[in-house]
């Protein structure tokens, strides 16, 4: 066991340098210290053994790592959610019965009753500061999670595994989505000509895009396709006029219906209108960028762009659940899918 520790701590350095991270988190016999997206230093003198996580990609990294037993608070939108609540219940059954305590919702989180959970740490979303800072104020350890960006998203599965103990487990599942993403990027890069593509978030919102600064783009490029929005930006919005003179080639929408551009007639010259080139990530849970997940969304929209339409890319995605989440934990999750 000795040995396995200092094999990974000589590789902790390199993934912790990688992937445009700033963390130089570590684990010693003298404690753990961690460097968060906020560049807050988080000092415990111990694994932690009891979170509260008020931040979904958090949370979902809890999970990965299995390290969920040492949750023991969360955010309301666990319970209420129609697109989370179905998948963790079938990790968790704690959550399944909603036995484990609320503390916060949204933006807001009542200190008091995260203080008197006694946690080891609390996870939070780094945009939040008055939060964090109530927090920290209230003399807790908070890492503070920013997963906008690859880089982002590898940072916080590594921070997290540092603090929960969990860095074998870290190490493997980057280990794995960094080879997912190489054989994706090898099979894209043999085709001679990349399929053009328009992405559209949910909730109707179908002139709202994703520009080059933003991890669905990242996705896009891992699929080996090209994102038709060449903006600088996150979240764009555009008009039809645009769409229209980009002409995707494919759409791929984020848990929404088709019909919203079948219906509209002004869009039938477009390419993947008329050739029913329009694709759903859905559940939303199983595509989320924000987390490891993102190979998820990648490998769909690389086997929709590239595969006929007679393979089956839902067995590969269960393929990736399960390594991701563990074989049990994927096998109570395959009739969500």
């Amino acid at each position: 066991m000795h040995i396995v520790r200092i094999i990974l701590m000589l590789f902790l350095p390199i993934w912790i340098g990688c992937e445009g991270s700033k963390t130089n988190g570590h684990r010693s016999a003298s404690g753990i210290t961690v460097i968060d997206a906020q560049e807050h230093t988080i000092s415990l003198n111990k694994v932690a053994e009891r979170i509260v996580c008020l931040y979904e990609p958090g949370l979902d990294a809890l999970y990965m790592l299995q390290a969920e037993s040492k949750l023991v608070g969360l955010f309301s939108y666990v319970y209420e959610s129609n697109d989370l609540f179905p998948f963790y219940a079938k990790m968790d059954r704690r959550i399944e019965k909603k036995e484990l305590p609320i503390v916060g919702a949204g933006n807001q989180a009542n200190v008091e009753s995260v203080v008197a959970l006694n946690p080891d740490l609390v996870i939070v979303h780094a945009g939040q500061e008055s939060l964090v800072n109530a927090l920290r104020n209230a003399g807790l350890q908070v890492y503070a999670v920013k997963a906008e960006l690859q880089g982002e998203v590898f940072k916080t599965i590594q921070d997290i595994s540092i603090l929960t103990g969990t860095e074998a487990r870290g190490l493997e599942l980057r280990q794995y989505v960094v080879a997912e993403i190489d054989r994706l990027k090898e099979g894209a890069a043999a085709v001679k000509e990349k399929r053009r593509v328009y992405f559209t978030w949910a909730y109707g919102r179908i002139f709202s895009t994703t520009g080059t600064n933003s991890m669905m783009h990242t996705c896009l490029e891992m699929a080996g396709v090209q994102n038709v929005c060449p903006f600088e930006l996150d979240q764009p919005n555009i008009n039809a006029e645009t769409l229209i003179g980009w002409n995707p080639d494919m759409i791929v929408m984020w848990n929404d219906s088709p019909d919203l551009f079948y219906q509209r007639h002004e869009f039938n010259t477009i390419h993947a209108v008329k050739e029913k080139q329009i694709f759903n990530l859905l559940p939303m849970f199983i595509y989320n960028p924000h987390t490891l997940k993102a190979l998820c969304t990648a490998t769909a929209i690389h086997h929709w762009a590239y595969f006929t339409a007679e393979f089956n890319h839902k067995q590969r995605i269960v393929e990736v659940i399960s390594r991701l989440y563990g074989k049990e934990k994927a096998d109570r999750m395959i009739n969500l899918l």
